[in-house]
């Protein structure tokens, strides 16, 4: 029986006795919503296996290092961490108050009386007191219910920030590899159109080229170097991000750091399919919803809490009292005295702030499944939006691929033909700027792809961590 059923059981047992023997009756509250959903995402997607640690798909083993130095010293995750033991304290406090409570009081005094002849006296009072709270009506186990879902809801809101930093960590190392190869690329066209203008130069100088060649070869020259800052600026704020994402500082050189500087590997690429599968068994491993679920239990344990105030609180008080006058009285038993007794009390003759509460923590239940149903509303569309953004992306860059294929075959074509005077060098200026659109088209859409893939592995969920993230479900819905 999860922690839910057994506050509702139980407060409803106390309920039902006390209904029968005097007639207060409790509001029925808010019940857990059932969100219909769909059987799939997509209906080309045919399978999909979800891996616990996802990155290791694009099959980069500096990605690799990246994110797990990202998981364990990246300083919101510390902050999530922190939220975790604060609520885990609060509910080891929450559970003590099914045991007794105990407090002791010492006081002591020394003086004498204003009357001529009295001597100093000294006197010492102490108590001993404990009490015990009868659960009978479920509101202490109510309470410790909605502590226990807080440290739930604080492990969720812990894993969505690892599915946060893992995907952050991801794009930003993808930008970077991206922005390091479309460097690359402008790099190499820069040197191919400086040796053509050097041989636009040289026929120039001997009457073979016109000068409007020269001037068209220059400016395409210059464009292409214009392009280059650009991408040396990307792949710094990349850099930065990273530094950030590991928690380090933006100007650490640490040894990941440092590989990065001095390699310019490719960008690394999802490997296999990304499918959906089920809703309900995929989409509930978004950390917003499980939240969300959570959130909604809490304020239902919150509720059994507020209708166990419609009836009496039963304590048992116990009480030792010593009182001392003179050293001499120490030890004597006729100093001491003790009490055991219940205590009843009740808000029975003005239940109407009671009532007033329990429809104020109605509310706020409504609007934490009204939250619950639009979380879900909106996990939906982003998975479809995600899965959809990365096949269509994965179509572009197979025609992209083609594409640059047949712009180096132009390229090579119209050297040669310019080289065996059938064109002018226009033709070939032409096909150099059409191999550089194709090739950094191409380099943008490998990274809009990887982009994708991470994207939708963060709209599915993105991170299961046992032991370390809560990944047991913290409630059912049936």
């Amino acid at each position: 029986m999860s922690a839910m059923r057994y506050v509702s059981c139980h407060a409803s047992i106390g309920a039902t006795a006390i209904m029968l023997a005097g007639g207060v009756g409790a509001p029925a509250g808010p019940t857990m919503p059932d969100v219909p959903v769909q059987g799939t995402y997509l209906s080309e997607a045919a399978d999909l296996s979800l891996e616990l640690e996802w990155w290791k798909q694009f099959g980069d083993p500096v990605l690799d290092s990246l994110i797990a130095q990202s998981l364990s010293a990246n300083k919101s995750l510390d902050q999530a961490a922190a939220n975790v033991r604060v609520a885990e304290a609060i509910a080891s406090g929450a559970r003590l108050d099914r045991s007794y409570s105990a407090s002791t009081s010492f006081d002591g005094d020394v003086g004498r009386s204003a009357q001529p002849g009295q001597d100093v006296r000294a006197s010492i009072q102490g108590a001993l007191g404990a009490s015990w709270e009868y659960d009978a009506f479920g509101r202490i186990e109510a309470q410790i219910a909605a502590a226990e879902f807080d440290v739930e809801a604080a492990r969720q809101a812990r894993r969505d920030v690892a599915v946060i930093v893992a995907s952050e960590t991801a794009l930003n190392y993808v930008q970077l590899r991206g922005a390091q190869r479309r460097l690359a690329v402008a790099r190499k066209n820069a040197d191919t159109q400086s040796e053509g203008l050097d041989l636009l130069q040289t026929l120039l100088d001997n009457g073979r080229a016109a000068r409007l060649d020269m001037e068209r070869a220059e400016a395409q020259y210059r464009t292409t170097l214009a392009s280059l800052p650009r991408y040396e600026a990307a792949i710094e704020s990349a850099k930065s991000a990273l530094a950030a994402l590991t928690g380090q500082p933006a100007n650490s050189r640490s040894s990941l750091v440092m590989e990065l500087v001095t390699s310019a590997d490719d960008i690394p690429e999802h490997r296999g399919a990304i499918m959906a599968g089920s809703v309900e068994d995929l989409v509930r491993r978004r950390p917003d919803i499980r939240s969300a679920e959570v959130v909604i239990a809490r304020q239902l344990a919150l509720g059994d809490a507020a209708r166990a105030d419609l009836f009496p609180t039963i304590t048992v008080n116990a009480n030792v009292l010593a009182l001392f006058d003179d050293a001499n009285d120490i030890g004597d038993l006729t100093s001491f005295g003790f009490g055991v007794g219940p205590s009843i009390s009740w808000a029975w003759p003005d239940l109407r702030r009671v009532r007033a509460n329990i429809d104020a923590t109605d509310a706020r239940t409504d609007a934490a499944i009204a939250q619950y149903e639009q979380t879900v509303l909106n996990a939906l569309s982003e998975v479809e939006s995600a899965l959809s953004e990365y096949t269509n992306e994965l179509k572009r860059r197979d025609d992209l691929k083609r594409a640059a294929a047949s712009a180096q075959r132009a390229i090579e074509l119209a050297r040669l033909r310019f080289e065996e005077g059938l064109d002018d060098y226009l033709d070939v200026l032409e096909a150099q700027r059409t191999l550089l659109t194709a090739e950094d088209q191409l380099a943008e859409s490998r990274l809009q792809s990887s982009s994708r893939a991470i994207a939708a592995y963060r709209a599915l969920g993105g991170i299961e961590m046992p032991n370390q993230y809560g990944t047991e479900p913290a409630i059912a819905l049936e």
